[in-house]
């Protein structure tokens, strides 16, 4: 499985699944490798919850050793 998967991109907000070795930095970098803005402002983790009231980030439900982050512009 891919370092990074992205699996939910909207215009200011961007979801992943990651491994979770990756630091917040590392996951960042490679969202904004993988899947550029298109505007001058880069892709952060953000620092709210997920809209379902979810920690960011959380243990992925289907793989223990990755995380899901949630990344805003």
């Amino acid at each position: 499985m891919p370092k990074i998967q992205i699996y939910a991109n909207g215009l200011i907000y961007c979801s992943v699944c990651a491994d979770k070795k990756l630091d917040q930095k590392e996951v960042e970098k490679l969202v904004n490798q993988e899947n550029p803005t298109g505007i001058n402002s880069l892709w952060q983790v953000s620092k709210e919850n997920f809209r379902d009231g979810a920690e960011n980030p959380h243990s992925c439900e289907k793989d223990g050793n990755r995380l899901h982050h949630l990344l805003s512009c």
